[in-house]
């Protein structure tokens, strides 16, 4: 699990930032016991702030170090894609912290880039709560725990522009371990592309991309080549069946008037063509309608499904950018709810969202909101909740008026007389 993340020097990012899974109030179920840490950590963490705040450039900036970890061996041979603060005098290192938990040790890593070359990287892990360094890496300077036995042919591939946990598989098992939870992170509503250099790192507005996310779903509403349930070995048909009929109920649970889905096949130039289409309830018959003519809502949810049942069985952290962009609120709350409720969060998965709904303040605790802002200097300040203090806020605060009242920032401005006066000016002339 993911306990904190750490950046500095990114997009609109320039003093470093962290925002923090650790639980405040700690006597709740969703703040979970974790083995390996003694503190609870919690499920979810929701970011709220004013439009050009920040908000998306710290989901930016965990899925710039998910991708790198990915993709810096293959991909980066003349320079790192750093995106550094804009208003800055001279060029400084763009840096990354991460903290999590893997089967039961604690583990941190660190990070620093400029444009030329990896400038520091290191990671540590705690199995007793002492620290011990697996790797260090200062410049071209790299170390490895004594003792450590490489795999082979890892360290040969490490160039200036390459990270260490890019080579991973080469390297030892647990270096791989932590790599892999880095690599899987499950960015549900962007999908990643080849990075150019572009304002954003990952493409946004998530209800259109099944035609990319489209094998995924495909697979998991096809009938199993067997009809028959899970048996006590465990078959692949059963297994099968079991997560199309998960699949199916998560797209019931939304209440979008859907009872089935069915994958068709129509044959072109001499392959199949696989197309899913959902079955509405019409006057109770079951009636297709292609994807084309659904609703923005029913395909942001139906995009979302296949991330979040894995997130919910086995674990691992899942983010969300605007995820109120197509989602009716009250679906937005009860998929909180889904993070929230050990009963259908077995693994311990995460969230992590983006969202201007201030509904949803009412399905979360103080210790889950996360406030964006900007500084003075153009800069994104990242207040948790929790830190406000006094009247302001308390468990029992309605957190909801309270950020609409402007206690905690994080609100727009709106200067109606600025634009009356200018209105005013364009009817004198």
């Amino acid at each position: 699990m993911l306990l904190r993340f750490e950046v500095g020097n990114h997009r609109s990012i320039y003093e470093p930032v962290e925002l923090s899974m650790v639980a405040i109030d700690k006597d709740r179920a969703a703040a979970r016991e974790v083995a390996g840490v003694d503190e609870r950590v919690l499920t979810v963490a929701g970011l709220y702030g004013a439009n050009g705040s920040g908000k998306t450039n710290l989901i930016d900036a965990l899925a710039w170090l998910s991708y790198a970890v990915h993709t810096s061996l293959r991909h980066w041979e003349e320079k790192l894609p750093v995106n550094p603060f804009n208003f800055l005098a001279e060029p400084e290192p763009t840096r990354f912290g991460l903290e999590l938990v893997v089967d039961a040790v604690r583990y941190r890593y660190e990070l620093a880039v400029e444009e030329s070359r990896v400038v520091w990287e290191a990671l540590y892990s705690y199995p007793e709560k002492r620290r011990r360094t697996l790797f260090e890496r200062d410049g071209d300077d790299l170390t490895f725990r004594r003792g450590s036995r490489l795999t082979g042919g890892g360290r040969e591939l490490i160039t200036p522009l390459t990270l260490v946990l890019s080579v991973s598989n080469r390297l030892t098992e647990e270096i791989d371990l932590v790599a892999k939870r880095l690599r899987d992170v499950e960015f549900a509503d962007q999908l990643p592309m080849r990075f150019t250099g572009g304002p954003r790192f990952f493409r946004s507005r998530f209800p259109r991309m099944l035609h990319v996310g489209g094998d995924r779903l495909i697979a998991m509403f096809s009938e199993p080549a067997s009809n028959d349930l899970l048996d006590e070995n465990n078959t692949a048909q059963g297994v099968r069946r079991r997560q199309r009929d998960t699949a199916l109920a998560m797209l019931k649970f939304a209440d979008l008037g859907i009872l089935d889905a069915e994958v068709t096949e129509t044959p072109v130039n001499g392959s199949g063509d696989r197309r899913l289409r959902l079955l509405h309830d019409i006057s109770g018959d079951p009636l297709p309608l292609e994807l084309d003519d659904e609703s923005d809502g029913t395909l942001a949810w139906l995009n979302l499904i296949p991330e979040l049942l894995s997130v919910l069985e086995k674990g691992g952290l899942m983010v969300v950018d605007e995820l109120d962009a197509s989602l009716h609120p009250v679906i937005s709350g009860k998929l909180v709810e889904l993070f929230h409720n050990p009963a259908t969060n077995p693994g311990n998965g995460q969230i992590i969202f983006s969202t201007h709904d201030t509904s949803l303040l009412g399905h979360l605790n103080r210790d889950e909101v996360w406030i964006t802002s900007k500084r003075p200097s153009g800069s994104t300040e990242l207040t948790p909740l929790s830190d406000f203090r006094g009247t302001n806020v308390r468990r029992s605060t309605n957190l909801e008026r309270g950020y609409l009242q402007g206690r905690f920032g994080g609100v727009p401005k709106v200067d109606e007389f600025v634009v009356r006066e200018a209105m005013a000016a364009v009817h004198q002339s």
